[in-house]
């Protein structure tokens, strides 16, 4: 390159930089002095309020947020105002009221521990309310059962004697008493499998968006376990019983006997007998003019499932 042009394209250079120095030092400056002046600002404050005692919760109609309107220099407000501040007031140097579950603090705007407290070096022209309304609610724990929201699907020929077992079967829930007397049970997140043919463990996680919340949940997780095993059809030919008979009539019904289906483990299938069952055919339930009692099977075995009475009713006539 020749020499003239070499110093053409150096002075350009020193240009450019000496033309983006004083743009950024010129910029400092005017933000420097735009920090330096007094402004005037509204800021709402997030409210902490601690030593609450452990059988006690903060209620929701408690003042929680206060707005303040602030005076001071760019410098002094840009932490309340690029980020919302959190003023914390001990309970315990509130003022109590008759009822022993409502306080009161009072907010004055002259009083130097509340600059103290929001760490703020400038004016506070004015606040939204002098006093600050705090209520507690009784804490209550209670331990309620974990149902599971599940689809399960086994392979031809497996099945499950115990199905899903969680662990722990309960969980802990706290919050205000109020609402914790509502609520009987949690669900668990959905849990569905097809094909299932092995053993199967898993980890589940209450479902807690259903939940106010303000309730407390202990633990969030639980344990699934499923034991798979192999599974066969068994049927057994069941007597059935006649309830509630008059004394004055003789009822005879065709056939005597129906047969129960289900599925069982292999391991239990020859435990399973007749024994096991009771069917009965209430006479109280009849309908006007019917031929027919309906079968109801009110005892078998907990290691069976899918259990189905082939015939739902059975015929009767009445002799006398």
């Amino acid at each position: 390159m020749p020499k003239t042009k070499l110093n053409r394209f150096s002075l350009k250079r020193n240009n450019v930089k000496t033309f983006l120095f004083f743009l950024a030092f010129t910029s400092i400056l005017w933000l420097f002095i735009q920090f330096s002046k007094n402004y005037t600002q509204e800021v709402e404050v997030d409210i902490e309020y601690t030593n609450i005692p452990n059988d006690r919760i903060l209620h929701e109609d408690s003042d929680q947020t206060l707005k303040l309107t602030l005076n001071g220099n760019g410098f002094r407000l840009i932490n309340h105002t690029w980020s919302k501040p959190r003023l914390e007031l001990d309970i315990t140097s509130a003022v109590e009221t008759e009822s022993s579950n409502d306080y009161y603090f009072y907010v004055d705007k002259a009083n130097q521990s509340l600059k103290n407290k929001l760490n703020f070096k400038g004016r506070i022209l004015s606040v939204q309310k002098d006093t600050l309304k705090v209520k507690l609610d009784i804490n209550l724990e209670k331990k309620i059962p974990i149902r599971i929201s599940k689809k399960l699907l086994y392979a031809p020929g497996y099945g499950s004697d115990k199905g899903v077992v969680l662990s722990p079967d309960s969980i802990t829930i706290s919050g205000p008493k109020r609402i914790i007397d509502t609520i009987s049970y949690v669900v668990t997140e959905n849990l569905e499998l097809e094909g299932l043919n092995t053993d199967y463990n898993t980890t589940l996680s209450i479902k807690t968006d259903s939940l106010p919340s303000r309730i407390g949940v202990v633990p969030k997780e639980i344990e699934a376990n499923i034991l798979v095993s192999k599974f066969t059809e068994g049927s057994q030919e069941i007597p059935i019983t006649l309830m509630n008979i008059p004394e004055d009539k003789e009822v005879k019904i065709f056939p005597k006997e129906v047969k129960v289906v289900y599925r069982v483990g292999l391991d239990k299938y020859n435990e399973i007998s007749l024994r096991d069952f009771r069917v009965i055919a209430d006479y109280n339930k009849v309908s006007a003019d019917s031929p027919f009692l309906i079968l109801e099977l009110v005892d078998m075995p907990t290691s069976i499932h899918d259990v189905r009475l082939q015939d739902k009713q059975v015929q009767f006539v009445i002799l006398n």
